[in-house]
């Protein structure tokens, strides 16, 4: 997985650095709304899980701003007490810092915060099986890249370490923060 992030952004660095030029991005100081896919893992989770959904950004001459919903499908858990599936549907806000090299190449930090409302399937000797539900408040940080498509678009593709605790004593042992590699597509207007 390491080798092909590394390949990806090595192969994204060389095919934009040729093409950069020292002016404004076309997507300064606008504001838009797109579709988002991704992959999100959490590291005692028997296989991670796709997910959609939407974001609007704003952007500035550095800074930024992100607010997306998203819904995640399962993600199934082996724990002590039993078997465990959750499904998310997250809602985060997100501060953006842009590093404007040029106008096709735009790296950039992000943190920010969000609610996770999260359905959990509890099956096996847990105290109470059945379904529960509950929100959960992570936070998340890590680094992207917008590449201005043209005047009115922009593709961002971004990593995130999600740092999101678990419900509770039946789940002392079982991680739910993760590892989040999502891709959007903003029209802006």
């Amino acid at each position: 997985m390491k080798l092909f992030i590394s390949t990806l952004t090595l192969a994204v660095l060389l095919t934009f650095s040729s093409h950069t030029k020292a002016q404004t991005a076309p997507t300064k100081d606008r504001s838009g709304i797109g579709p988002k896919i991704g992959y999100y893992k959490a590291p005692d989770a028997e296989d991670g899980t796709m997910f959609i959904g939407f974001q609007t950004r704003t952007r500035g001459e550095v800074f930024g701003f992100e607010f997306a919903a998203e819904y995640r499908g399962e993600q199934s858990y082996s724990t002590t007490n039993g078997d465990l599936t959750i499904k998310q549907v997250p809602v985060t806000a997100t501060l953006l810092m842009h590093v404007p090299l040029a106008s096709n190449f735009q790296p950039y930090g992000l943190a920010g915060l969000g609610a996770y409302y999260t359905f959990y399937d509890y099956d096996g000797g847990f105290v109470s099986p059945g379904d529960d539900a509950e929100f959960n408040i992570g936070y998340h940080l890590g680094f992207g890249l917008d590449l201005p498509l043209n005047e009115s678009a922009g593709l961002n593709i971004d990593y995130r370490y999600l740092f999101l605790d678990d419900k509770g004593d039946d789940l002392d042992d079982t991680e739910f923060s993760g590892n989040v590699i999502s891709a959007g597509l903003t029209f802006y207007f």
